[in-house]
């Protein structure tokens, strides 16, 4: 059986795993509370020793999109409402060391932080303090319905998540005022929203965006009131008073005929609490940006995964033509809402006078048609082989191979960042042959 510790946190005791004998493993800590559609509050303080040695629950929600790029990976995970945790691995007896904080993908309708392919052991191994945040998701954190569900109330669990961590993370010996965020599509695009929402000033002090998907991040203001006429045309009574199934339908019958055709329908909102307007929203960006160094970028065929689910469906079937017809899609897609975004959100932190590095990721399983698609970067820096066996992204004869020597220098490239080095504004190319070098920071030794 695996050791066990109590630590004290200001809110209360924890009961933690030893690993190894060097590092603490916290899963499922509340950071908040809310009931279905309130906002969160704070926590109330504790005195028995909370279990956190488990699995985490994770917010209800229907089989991701991209299992068929991923693999089942919320596999033996609780569903729950009560979904306001986060998970902590730390180098034991550390003092100010890095945060670095991970906000999960998945289009706001699926994942969590918990889950087992995002644990950052390796990161811990190199004095990372590490934190997985779980969060509202579709219908229970982006369900808009004046007087019964307010906007944006996942962004708000985001937001009570780093006010937590400002306020108990010196208890793993990490530094709160030494904070860098990570996220990958939907948790990217939540970064760049909590850059602009209001009272986030401090909570974090660097980013590492990978795969945001920016292209529709305007087109959400539009989008909101007609999402919400179509769920009140779906409701048969009051979603306070729904099982968590019947919203999930709910949820599901939107996703199959959505008012817009987006990547993202589920979203945090501009001009909605704690957003701005859209007519603002840049500006109040650019005003943080310029004290927060980005790291952002994307892969290669962002896109592939999303071609065959917008394109026509009767010519992706067709031999010959399907595949080209795909080919154009991905092509287009991995532009419009992922490169060239990124480029220009690069440019507008630079021009903000913040510092800022664009990145492409390239790496591909040999023979495999997925290509560096959607979501591929993410085994390199975060889980282990067993947690990403499932995936057919990582289907290649070399995979095992490149999962060590490109991962290790990805994850030192991460953490090198998390401790201050500034990296120059040049584009990295991340592929099968990526080495880090010193050469890429701008304080080099």
């Amino acid at each position: 059986m695996a050791s066990t510790s109590t630590i004290q946190l200001p809110v209360g005791p924890i009961k933690a795993i030893i690993v190894d004998d060097s590092f603490i493993h916290a899963r499922g800590i509340p950071y908040a509370k809310a009931q279905r559609f309130e906002k969160p509050q704070p926590t109330e303080t504790w005195t028995e020793a909370l279990d956190c040695t488990g699995r985490a629950p994770i917010c209800p929600q229907l089989p991701s999109r991209l299992e068929s790029v991923m693999g089942p990976l919320t596999k033996g995970h609780s569903l729950s409402e009560d979904c306001l945790r986060v998970s902590i691995i730390a180098p034991r007896d550390v003092t100010n060391a890095p945060v670095m904080v991970w906000l999960h993908g998945g289009a706001y309708i699926s994942g969590g932080g918990d889950l087992d392919c995002y644990q950052p052991i390796d990161l811990a191994k190199r004095g990372i303090v590490c934190v997985n945040i779980t969060y509202r998701l579709g219908v229970f954190g982006y369900l808009h319905l004046e007087g019964i569900a307010p906007a944006n109330l996942g962004l708000l669990d985001q937001r009570a998540a780093l006010q937590w961590i400002q306020n108990n993370i010196s208890a793993f010996g990490g530094n709160p005022a030494n904070v860098t965020m990570v996220g990958q599509s939907a948790g990217a695009d939540s970064i760049i929203c909590l850059m602009a929402a209001e009272n986030t000033k401090g909570l974090f002090h660097r980013a590492i965006l990978l795969s945001p998907p920016l292209g529709e991040l305007k087109e959400r203001t539009p989008t909101a009131p007609m999402l919400k006429q179509r769920v009140e045309q779906l409701l048969t009574k009051d979603p306070r008073e729904m099982s968590v199934d019947e919203l999930l339908g709910v949820q599901k019958q939107l996703l199959m005929n959505p008012v817009r055709t987006q990547v993202m329908l589920f979203a945090p909102a501009l001009g909605y609490s704690p957003l701005p307007t859209e007519a603002d929203f840049d500006r109040k960006v650019s005003e943080t940006a310029k004290d927060i160094p980005i790291l952002i970028g994307w892969t290669d065929h962002d896109g592939r995964p999303f071609a065959s689910m917008m394109g026509p469906q009767s010519l992706l079937k067709l031999p010959i033509i399907g595949p080209y017809v795909e080919a154009v899609g991905t092509w287009y897609i991995t532009q419009s809402y992922f490169k060239r975004p990124a480029q220009r959100f690069h440019q507008q932190v630079l021009q903000a006078g913040g510092t800022s590095t664009i990145y492409s990721f390239g790496w591909a399983g040999l023979d495999n048609s997925l290509g560096s698609c959607h979501c591929i970067d993410i085994p390199f820096v975060l889980g282990t082989r067993e947690s990403w066996k499932t995936a057919p992204m990582l289907a290649g004869i070399d995979t095992e191979e490149q999962l060590a020597l490109l991962g290790s220098n990805l994850k030192d490239l991460w953490v090198r960042f998390a401790n201050g080095r500034r990296l120059k504004e040049d584009h990295l190319e991340i592929s099968r042959n990526f080495s880090l070098s010193a050469a890429a920071f701008e304080d080099n030794e």
